[in-house]
């Protein structure tokens, strides 16, 4: 009888991000941690002589939250361009998962037209020893599925 192994989940800090910036694409190393998910958009209707409630889904909406160091102008800079020219740069972040314990392969994702909620401008503490950073939610328009995971070897 097959079982899920251990060794198959997949460890959260097994991975990469990169961002791309006004056509400039870079290793994402700012960031600390993202979670991204896509929601439905569903209608829910009782259309007569019947007694229960129908759902429809009519779309879907793309949202998540980060939490970035604040070591990075990157960000700001988007907010400068925006302040200055009424143009939103606009923001592609591609992850992977993969971690090399695992028999499933990695997965890849590329999530566009990120618009963030918050930007990071300054920030000082004197009373924190942590490090410095920002959670912020975020959207975005698009999204691929450039690579999924597999399934486990033992499942095979």
């Amino acid at each position: 009888m097959a079982y899920t192994r251990i060794t198959d989940l997949v460890t959260s800090t097994e991975g990469s991000a990169f961002i791309t910036v006004n056509g400039k694409n870079r290793y994402f190393f700012e960031l600390s941690k993202i979670d991204a998910s896509i929601e439905f958009k569903v209608v829910a209707k009782r259309l007569l002589g019947h007694r229960m409630t129908q759902h429809k889904v009519v779309g879907a909406e793309g949202k998540g939250s980060l939490t970035i160091y604040n070591v990075s102008g990157d960000t700001l800079q988007i907010f400068m361009e925006y302040k200055k020219s009424g143009i939103y740069l606009p923001i592609t972040i591609q992850t992977t998962n993969e971690d090399p314990q695992s028999t499933i392969g990695r997965q890849t994702v590329v999530m566009r037209n990120c618009v963030l909620a918050k930007i990071p401008v300054a920030s000082l503490d004197d009373s924190s020893e942590d490090l410095s950073t920002v959670d912020t939610d975020f959207t975005f328009d698009d999204v691929d599925n450039l690579e999924q995971f597999q399934i486990p070897e033992n499942f095979r």
